[in-house]
């Protein structure tokens, strides 16, 4: 198992932040984990937990189901989390 650092912007709240996850993770495990993280260290409740995640790097939105490794997702790639 291979971690890699990812930095996400949230604009609903306004914020980036910095996480560390596992390059097998989907993006379907990576919202949830993220947005209950999200949601605690900020307080806050998101209505919907159906996010995208956008990457700036390839200008579109990853695929829900693939792994980040298997998208080419590495270490230091920014995303928004929309």
């Amino acid at each position: 198992m291979k971690m890699i650092l990812i930095d996400v912007l949230i604009p609903r709240i306004d914020e980036s932040f910095d996480f560390e996850v596992d390059e097998d993770i989907t993006l379907d495990d990576f919202v949830k984990k993220a947005t209950d993280i999200v949601e605690s260290v900020r307080n806050v409740r998101f209505r919907s937990k159906n996010f995208g995640l956008f990457s700036f790097k390839k200008g579109d939105f990853i695929n829900k189901t693939e792994s980040f490794c298997a998208q080419g997702v590495t270490t230091g790639d920014r995303f928004a989390l929309i």
